[in-house]
């Protein structure tokens, strides 16, 4: 993966706007873009002090719409910290007017409810807090009469938006979905009621949810690090002495009043922004948001608050324990987002480590001195800081990792890097700044980022041109500046963690009437629109294709840059040659010739080229993408690499010492060890994990049969998708190669081991959460049927869809059993595989036996509903009218279609037309067809935590250990 640093884009200011009051830093107003600004932006301010950023971009018929807040973790109060984060979760919840059937008789039960809530908040007696918790528990009840849970969500699902969500960091929170372009009035009419009468109802179930969160977060080894990193970083900074979580003393004992004072604190037009990007009409827009958000009153805005930023004292270390990897991190006190200095910062860090040809890269990952290594800058509105990290190998200490990363660091200091090096990672930003062109997302990341940042709109503009400034004077000076004796060293030491012992609140399911809408939402649903009609994928207009001496070759021009990436398909994988992957491992380590790994791969990221190799079971893939003017010279150093790879004498020796490290880290991880898990219930002796080399095996890998892998990949017939702006005919001229080609291999089918019976399968592990999986056989496909993809589909977004689908209403929203919670049926990716009825939830340990069984219950007996059909049905529509295919993902698609056995053309086309008649009815025949099935449940979690005995009347129950479910 190549690492790419978040560098802003060429880019705007805007129109002259009125007075307004605020005190905080306001970007300039631009009326029309700068000349050579390639996203078109443009600012504008109403005269409440709101500020609009604009940039049109009719590649597709979607807006990304965002708004952005100026407040995050770092401004919660020190007795209510978490605030920012779970009012970002209470601003799904409606309004007085949207997610209520009745708010003048909802409202006495939610005063009452914060009321309660306050008390609670102040009681230090534990018996008192726990009677008034069940008091709290009985009024919930009450008000859910008249709630409407998740109606937000289900509103703009049924109109075609996705990507609904939001985000909260240190800076700033921020509110995002994409929608229909014919939507965008009414998006502003629902979010300008969100944000001017919130109601946070249901709060007691959502602050669950926030809880389970925070679980998840206790069992993550990165944020345990990054913590304890930023503790001893920033002392009496919020950013160190505060987590955006918030502490688990305060998420247990919230106040609702503290919430909505932060509300009104925070949430002024002065403090946020509104961000389109997509298809939209500059002045037409002016006028909808003018419309919708003008009526929002202008408030003084909180000036900006400091904090003493005293640096570390000398090398200050600290170290947890946790099971996972081990890993050393240092770091040191740089500069702000806006300080002079932080372009030399990011310079400096591209030089350290670029994922390619870094001085970490080469002389650490490479070298293999490391399992893995890296660098980062962090730079925020108030500080900044710069880290170094590196996992260590078998048998290698923290202590001696630790010393290798600061002889990488003392390179850069003595300047061991060139101006050629430099520019190398300049074409590199440039890369990545065209990219950014073609993605509505993220141009809306950078006007977010300007605005959050309190970044002048010049400087952002600027920034590009400034790095292409920055010289090795600069990047030495800042090296030698801030990579003093001062810093901090944290170790994670691979040991049991002390876990935090967490009761199951006594919570009362709240009932759920999916059939409740509420009168704006059926308002909202009424309002006539013009309709937007679907456009397939169509070969001829959206891509060539065609047949040359190598394989069938698919070609899509690219409309917006002059980026091309070229993706070659193999039919070859693990399943035909059990070394094939450690191959491709040994490949990524090798030159190319004459020319070493180290000068092959400065010569690639020279050209702002990135190579990516990736091994499956069934299937490899090689890609190249980067500048046009540079496919062919980028072409030929593939092409080298491959057939006449250089690999250094000890390079396979140690290779295989670090995949024996990185063999034993995965046993520590609690995700893998859940996916080898999940392998082992469903194929059994076939686990894609057990199908990997034992320890031995891998000790005895052949350089010389290796190498004949490789060498052999391009003789073997393939696939090719370009993308680009080159015709077709002049593609598959370039790619033309004098040489006979092999056929493939015939691809396996992967199917489930036989199940005669329901079973449990679990594995211990230290940890506060269980994650559980299930799944329960289908059917096997030998192509994917329209009436099928489109049963497959309604299910899984009746299912799952969104916030307001089954699975997410019923566990999280009813009872407040998960944070995450998923479940659906899944096709095939290949002719001949087997579909699959799957869920899974992410809980605490206590409430694992519950969650599961109605997991279970709810995949196998869905609570019907018309309305929530409806609004499935709605959300397929709008999905097929308003979704269009990225240019960029074409030849997959369409290589996907053959994959699945599909005639030629695109099948969207009859699914839309099946999708049009589809009834409740034909839904429920389906779900009556997946009864009757074995289901396998796989668990992780901590045995000592989990209700073993509940589970075990489940489902009759094996235990696996580690040694059981991995080969080494």
């Amino acid at each position: 993966m190549v690492k790419v640093f978040f560098v802003m884009a060429l880019i705007p200011p805007s129109l002259a706007a009125p007075t307004v009051i605020a005190s905080a830093k306001m970007p300039e107003t631009l009326d029309s873009p700068l000349p050579g600004d390639l996203l078109k932006t443009t600012i504008h301010r109403l005269p409440n002090g709101l500020t609009l950023y604009l940039s049109p971009n009719d590649q597709e018929p979607r807006v990304t719409a965002w708004i952005a807040v100026r407040t995050g973790g770092k401004h919660d109060p020190a007795d209510n910290t978490g605030m920012a984060h779970y009012l970002e979760h209470m601003l799904f919840k409606g309004s007085t007017r949207l997610g209520t059937l009745d708010y003048k008789k909802e409202k006495p039960h939610l005063d009452r409810i914060m009321s309660l809530y306050e008390r609670h908040f102040h009681s230090q007696d534990a018996k008192e807090r726990a009677e008034i918790y069940r008091l709290i528990n009985a009024e919930n009840q009450k008000a859910a009469a008249y709630a409407i849970p998740n109606e937000f969500d289900r509103l703009y699902a049924q109109l075609g938006f996705h990507s609904t969500n939001a985000r909260t960091s240190n800076e700033w929170t921020r509110y995002e979905t994409d929608l229909p372009s014919n939507r965008l009035e009414t998006w502003a009419q629902v979010e300008s009621d969100r944000f001017a009468r919130p109601v946070f109802r249901l709060f007691q179930s959502e602050i669950e949810a926030v809880y389970e969160e925070k679980n998840r977060s206790i069992d993550h080894p990165e944020r345990a690090l990054n913590e304890s990193l930023l503790d001893r970083l920033y002392k009496k900074h919020p950013y160190g002495q505060q987590t955006i979580l918030g502490s688990i003393e305060h998420l247990k004992n919230p106040s609702l009043a503290a919430m909505y004072q932060y509300y009104s604190d925070r949430y002024k037009p002065g403090n946020m922004a509104i961000i389109l990007a997509g298809d939209f009409k500059r002045e037409k827009a002016l006028r909808v948001l003018g419309k919708y958000f003008g009526a929002w009153k202008a408030e003084p805005v909180e000036p900006q608050r400091r904090w003493p930023l005293p640096p570390p004292a000398g090398r200050e270390f600290t170290e947890l324990k946790f099971e996972a990897e081990e890993k050393v991190a240092v770091a040191w006190p740089t500069v702000a987002d806006q300080h002079p200095d932080a372009d030399a910062v990011a310079v400096m860090d591209m030089l350290m480590d670029n994922s390619v040809a870094g001085i970490i890269n080469l002389s650490l990952v490479q070298a293999q001195q490391v399992k893995a290594a890296g660098s980062s800058p962090s730079f925020y509105n108030d500080a900044g800081h710069f880290t170094v990290w590196a996992v260590p190998k078998k048998d290698q200490s923290l202590e001696q990792a630790e010393r290798l990363l600061m002889a990488a660091v003392a390179r850069l200091k003595n300047g061991e890097f060139s101006e050629e090096d430099i520019r190398a990672v300049i074409t590199n930003f440039e890369v990545g700044e065209k990219g950014r062109l073609e993605s509505n997302s993220a141009r809306a990341e950078l006007m977010s980022y300007s605005f959050t940042s309190y970044a002048p709109w010049e400087r952002t503009v600027a920034r590009m041109d400034r790095l292409r400034r920055v010289s090795k004077e600069e990047v030495l000076h800042a090296a030698r500046t801030y990579l003093g004796e001062n810093r901090v060293v944290v170790y994670r030491r691979n040991a049991k963690p002390e876990l935090p012992n967490i009761a199951k609140p006594r919570f009362s399911k709240v009932d759920i009437d999916a059939q409740r809408r509420s009168d704006f939402a059926a308002a909202i649903l009424a309002s006539p629109v013009a309709s937007l009609d679907p456009r397939w994928i169509e070969e001829g207009r959206d891509y060539a294709v065609g047949e040359t001496p190598s394989g069938r070759l698919y070609a899509t021009l690219n409309p917006v840059n002059d980026l091309f990436s070229l993706s070659f398909v193999f039919e070859r994988g693990s399943r035909h040659e059990r070394h094939l992957c450690h191959a491709l491992s040994l490949l990524e380590l090798s030159g190319a010739g004459k020319m070493p790994a180290e000068q092959y791969k400065k010569k690639l990221y020279g050209l702002g080229t990135s190579l990516s190799v990736g091994c499956g079971e069934r299937q490899s893939h090689v890609s190249i993408s980067g500048l046009e003017a540079n496919l062919w010279p980028s072409l030929e150093l593939l092409y080298a690499r491959f057939e006449s790879p250089h690999v250094a004498t000890d390079t396979l020796t140690k290779m295989i010492d670090v995949e024996l490290g990185a063999r034993q880290d995965n046993k520590r991880n609690p995700g893998y060890v859940h996916h080898a898990l999940g392998e082992l219930a469903r194929f059994g002796k076939e686990s894609g994990v057990l199908h990997e080399l034992s320890d031995a095996e891998l000790k005895n890998l052949n350089l010389q049969e290796l190498e004949s892998l490789i060498q052999g990949f391009f003789t073997l017939k393939h696939r090719t998708g370009y993308i680009g702006t080159r015709p077709f005919g002049e593609i598959a001229q370039l790619l033309r190669r004098d040489r006979k080609y092999r056929h493939p291999p015939s691809r396996p089918p992967r199917r489930h081991a036989p199940a005669s019976s329901d079973k449990i399968y679990f594995t211990h592990r230290d940890m506060v959460q269980a994650r559980i999986g299930l799944f329960s056989p289908g059917e096997v496909l030998e192509t994917m049927e329209p009436r099928k993809a489109v049963d497959y589909m309604f299910y899984s977004n009746y299912m799952d869809g969104d916030m307001s689908s089954v699975i997410f209403q019923e566990i999280r929203e009813a009872r407040a059993l998960a944070y995450a919670a998923w479940g659906g049926y899944s096709g095939v990716s290949f002719s001949g595989d087997q579909t699959e009825l799957f869920g899974g939830v992410q809980t605490q340990a206590d409430k694992t036996a519950e969650a599961t069984a109605l997991l279970r219950e709810l995949l196998l007996a869905p609570p019907w509903s018309e309305e929530r059909f409806r609004s499935t049905a709605k959300m397929v529509e709008q999905g097929y009218r308003t979704n269009r295919a990225h240019f960029r993902s074409i030849p997959s698609t369409v290589m996907g279609w053959e994959d699945l056995g599909l005639p030629k053309g695109d099948p969207g086309a009859e699914r839309f037309d099946l999708s049009l008649k589809y009834r409740l009815e034909d839904l429920k025949a389906f779900a009556e067809s997946l009864k009757g099935k074995p289901t396998v449940i796989y668990i992780l979690g901590h045995k000592d935590r989990l209700p073993l005995d509940e589970l075990r009347k489940l489902a009759p129950f094996e235990e696996r250990t580690l040694e059981q479910i991995f080969p080494y």
